[in-house]
């Protein structure tokens, strides 16, 4: 079953006081090989490129049943530029469907600030919080991760950008069973 749904998620549980639980989930380990790495090779002088990854994941069942008391999204990344010259920003979504992956605003956004030539950049966005997020009322939940690569004009842009964390910390009104 999934190896019993990739050891429960790597999820922590941890049960606190007044009737919540708290699951601390390891995202990073559900994506497939090699979607935690994504290589670029971008024309230089061109709008906005953005590379994207999706995958679905099976959250532990009760979770539809539950109420989300908030969600912290913890997420780091490196930029390992080869050549060329530009930004890039790292987003992560998250939606109930495919479709609605990389509308509105991401829950965890970085930006590079300028990246020329053999360079290596660490992203290191903020954690982020967001109380009653009825997105993580599901059992059945997408990620998306997203690179938008604004290039200089010159030689192309060519690196990768390498997801090195992706955590989640959900706290919902103890309703599993």
């Amino acid at each position: 079953m999934k190896a019993l749904l990739a050891a429960l998620f790597a999820v922590t549980v941890a049960a606190c006081g007044e009737g919540r639980a708290i699951f601390n989930v390891d995202v990073l380990s559900f994506l497939q090989a090699g979607d935690s790495v994504k290589n670029y090779d971008v024309i230089g002088g061109v709008p906005p490129v953005d590379s994207t990854v999706s995958r679905q994941f099976t959250l532990p069942p009760g979770f539809g049943k539950s109420s989300v008391d908030s969600v912290q999204a913890t997420a780091a990344a490196v930029i390992e530029n080869a050549s060329g010259g530009g930004n890039v920003t790292f987003d992560v979504f998250f939606a109930k469907t495919q479709g609605a992956l990389f509308m509105g605003a991401p829950y965890v956004s970085a930006a590079s600030g300028p990246v020329a030539g053999a360079d290596t950049v660490q992203l290191l966005p903020p954690t982020t919080v967001s109380l009653s997020d009825s997105v993580f009322n599901t059992t059945d939940l997408w990620v998306g991760i997203r690179a938008r690569i604004t290039t200089n004009a010159g030689p192309n842009m060519v690196g990768k950008l390498r997801l090195t964390t992706l955590m989640l910390r959900i706290v919902v009104t103890d309703q599993l069973f």
